[in-house]
């Protein structure tokens, strides 16, 4: 999948340039991609793609199309990588191996009869028109949002394994979407934190990627920033992956975005996701 997209050596440096199919918004990476491109790199660098934990911070926007520089840092126990345009910090993140056990509780398998979340016309996770993506639709209902999904081919990985990138895609569409519900506003995820705990394990047809409202809870005082937590599942209940991600919202977000999502909601359902732009 990023075969094209991302070039790195051993001596710590390398480029990036995006083409649009790996979009979120017009122009801009997606979020959840920007993570499985830090863990690609860790990966072709010899980076064992066992158990691990993905970290990704999203300081600026990072542009599609663009020619971007990378540079890596090994140390001893992580794997680093750091995009930059013109010296500046765009996006950084880590690898690092996974020790603790996976959660023994029984991950949230999404509720029955949601309302559909609005999908996009491009983005790698629910755009209808990518051909290279996801093309997940979300549900929610007053409990939490979910999606469940039979992987396309190109998010396999032969036969019956996973793409790795599509866990922390695919979970950064449910945290977005779950933050936005309790925040009632539009943003852009600030920072993630996905858990591989079974990356090579197979699924048995379909998928569930899950989080509860419950689980949002705010990071700071002005309540600007807010944490989701959800999970990715086969649908018999082995858990393949985790995720601890940070939202960030607020009303210049939704200036921008309110715009895109009313006219592809019905009026009820987008009355009780934003009732402030309805």
């Amino acid at each position: 999948m990023f075969e094209e997209t991302l070039h790195v050596s051993q001596t710590g440096r390398g480029r990036l340039e995006a083409p649009k199919s790996l979009q979120s918004w017009p122009g801009i990476v997606h979020g959840g991609c920007l993570v499985g491109l830090v863990d690609a790199a860790a990966i072709r660098l010899g980076r064992a793609p066992g158990p691990r934990r993905v970290d990704g911070r999203l300081t600026s926007s990072v542009p599609i199309e663009t020619a971007l520089n990378l540079q890596v840092d090994r140390g001893a126990d992580t794997v680093g990588l750091t995009i930059l345009q013109d010296g500046h910090t765009l996006t950084s993140g880590s690898v690092a191996d996974l020790r603790a056990a996976p959660a023994t509780a029984d991950a949230w398998a999404g509720g029955g009869n949601g309302s559909p979340l609005p999908m996009s016309d491009y983005c790698l996770a629910c755009g209808a028109g990518n051909p290279l993506g996801l093309q997940v639709a979300l549900s929610f209902d007053e409990e939490g949002v979910w999606a469940r999904l039979t992987p396309r081919e190109p998010w396999r990985a032969g036969g019956d394994r996973l793409h790795p990138s599509l866990a922390p895609v695919l979970l950064d569409e449910v945290a977005w979407w779950l933050a936005a519900l309790v925040m009632k506003e539009g943003g852009l995820t600030n920072r993630l934190a996905v858990s591989l705990h079974k990356p090579n394990a197979p699924f048995d047809g379909a998928l569930v990627a899950s989080g509860r409202f419950a689980d949002v809870t705010p990071v700071d005082r002005k309540r600007t920033f807010w944490r989701t937590e959800s999970t990715l599942s086969t649908a018999s209940g082995t858990l393949i992956a985790t995720a601890s991600i940070v939202f960030r919202g607020g009303i210049d977000y939704s200036e921008r975005q309110m715009a895109y999502f009313k006219p592809r909601t019905p009026a009820a359902v987008f009355q009780r996701m934003f009732p402030n732009y309805a």
